[in-house]
Order: C-alpha cells, then sequence, then structure tokens
C-alpha cells in the first residue's frame, strides 16, 4: 500500500531512522505508525547484533553527582570513532545510562563491568533492558557501542566530579568535610585533579590490601636480589624501595601537582579545613 509523506516523516522524527526504512517499515505495517515503530526496533537490534564484533576504541567517560552530593555514578561508553564520541545522540545516550545507574538501588556503592547493567529493566521503559536501549542507538547511529564499566557511590558524606580532557578521564571523589564552602570545593577539585593526572591507586598506605603490599615486597626483594645486593641488608633496601612505591601509588603521599614540595597529605592537613578523603574512583578511556 501507498503511505504518505508526512507519516514517513513522522515516524522518522519519532525513531531516527532513515526515510526509506521508515517508508518500507509502514507499507509493510499497512500504515499504522505504532506497528511501524516495532518493526523498526526489531530490524534495528538485528542491525546493531551485525556491528556487536567491530572494535570500540573511542567514546567518553561521563560522571553525574546529584545535586545534594550524595550520590554519584561514572561510566565508560565506548564507540568506533571520536566524531561519534561528540555525536549529541551518543552523549544522550551516556546521560541515560548514568540516570539508570543513579536511579536503581540495586546499584548503590557498586563498581564493575558494563555486563552487570546490561540485563537490567531501563528505568525509564520497563519494557526494555539497557542492553536494548544501546542497541537501538547502535541501529540510529551506525557504530558499535560498549559499555565497559561503571561505578556508583552513595555517601553520607560529600561527592564530586572532575571530567578532564572532552571526556577521556573523569574522576568520582568521596570526602569528608565540616561544611561545603568555596575553599573546599577548591580544594577538593584540586584532589580530583590530582587523582585525573597522577593515577593514584589508594588513598593512603593504610588502604593498600594486605596482599597487594606484600606482592609488591617479594618484587621489590628479588629485584634486589637480582642486583646482587648482600642479603643482610635486603630489608632496608625493600622499605627505601617502597617509600617510592608509596610515592607513586599512594594519593596522600603523591607530590602536589601545584607545588611538589608538598605531599597531597599535606596540602589537605595545612588548609585547616578538615577535609578527609575516603575514596576515589578514576576511568580513563581505554581502561586505564
Amino acid at each position: 500500500m501507498s503511505v504518505s509523506m508526512s507519516d514517513v516523516k513522522k515516524l522518522r522524527e519519532m525513531t531516527g531512522a532513515g526515510m526509506l526504512d521508515c517508508k518500507k517499515a509502514l507499507e509493510e505495517a499497512k500504515g499504522d505508525i505504532e506497528k511501524a515503530k516495532e518493526i523498526l526496533r526489531v530490524k534495528g537490534l538485528a542491525k546493531a547484533e551485525k556491528k556487536a564484533s567491530r572494535e570500540t576504541k573511542e567514546g567518553l567517560v561521563r560522571v553525574k553527582v546529584t545535586e545534594d552530593r550524595k550520590r554519584g555514578a561514572m561510566i565508560e561508553l565506548n564507540c568506533e570513532t571520536d566524531f561519534v564520541a561528540r555525536n549529541e545522540e551518543f552523549q544522550r545516550l551516556a546521560d541515560d545510562i548514568l540516570e539508570h545507574i543513579l536511579s536503581l538501588d540495586e546499584n548503590a556503592d557498586k563498581e564493575g563491568e558494563g555486563s552487570d547493567i546490561l540485563r537490567q529493566k531501563f528505568y525509564r521503559d520497563s519494557s526494555k533492558t539497557v542492553e536494548e536501549l544501546i542497541k537501538e542507538a547502535i541501529a540510529k547511529i551506525g557504530e558499535n557501542i560498549r559499555l565497559s564499566r561503571y561505578c556508583r557511590y552513595d555517601t553520607e558524606d560529600y561527592l564530586h566530579s572532575y571530567v578532564h580532557g572532552g571526556g577521556r578521564i573523569g574522576v568520582l571523589l568521596d570526602f569528608k568535610a565540616p561544611s561545603l564552602g568555596e575553599e573546599v570545593l577548591r580544594l577538593v577539585q584540586d584532589v580530583a585533579m590530582q587523582i585525573a593526572a597522577m593515577r593514584p591507586e589508594y588513598v593512603s598506605v593504610e588502604t593498600i590490601p594486605e596482599e597487594a603490599l606484600e606482592r609488591e615486597k617479594k618484587i621489590l626483594m628479588e629485584q634486589a636480589r637480582q642486583e646482587g645486593k648482600p642479603e643482610h641488608i635486603l630489608e632496608k633496601i625493600v622499605q627505601g624501595k617502597l617509600r617510592k612505591f608509596y610515592q607513586e601509588k599512594v594519593l596522600l603521599e603523591q607530590a602536589f601537582i601545584k607545588d611538589d614540595k608538598k605531599t597531597v597529605g599535606q596540602v589537605i592537613k595545612d588548609s585547616g579545613l578538615g577535609v578527609e578523603i575516603k575514596r576515589f574512583c578514576r576511568f580513563e578511556l581505554g581502561g586505564l
């Protein structure tokens, strides 16, 4: 049957599908727009499956913190090209996924692979899963899209977020403070920038897991042996090298990027603002 051009345009506006695809779907649905939407959705998901094996090296890291700073989430959403990463449709998808993660209680205080989220019913439309939402976007945008990982923090204190490089690095920071003023926000912004730039893995020496510390000690001990150092001074050598390990991997022990004569810990203490860094999550595009 013939379909009107106005219906074709209407369907295109509703779905984002191509004009020809909309025309064919309407013809198949005998002019029923709702049925045509379903036809396009099914065909779109099928196309998405074909694109699913293509590499996704570009994308963006997106972070959101609620207005009261009690809940925050961060994701890494990947696509094939930088061009699509800057696309409004792709960025809208990232925001939808962030809102979804923040809306579901089952995601509270969790972080993990993106696959953990895919089977959840989308918070705004329970007729589809997050995976189906992504596949619909793949069909519209024309590139493979993958949710690589996510992090959500829920706190009784405060959260702060920072994004660097147009979405290439993101930081979600959980901190204590007696109150939120300009000075406190400036300080935690500096700390978030430090995390983005210097890639620490732990907040303090005390937060390093025992097994990670023991593993590092064994490596350093073996390195010293390989260098032919005498057995009776190995422990002292290892302790010296551990200090360098702390300066590289531990946030509070790192040299502050704005004043390398002080550590981050000293800067926070000297501020007198009563700020305590509890934890952080750092994502860099490409899984770093």
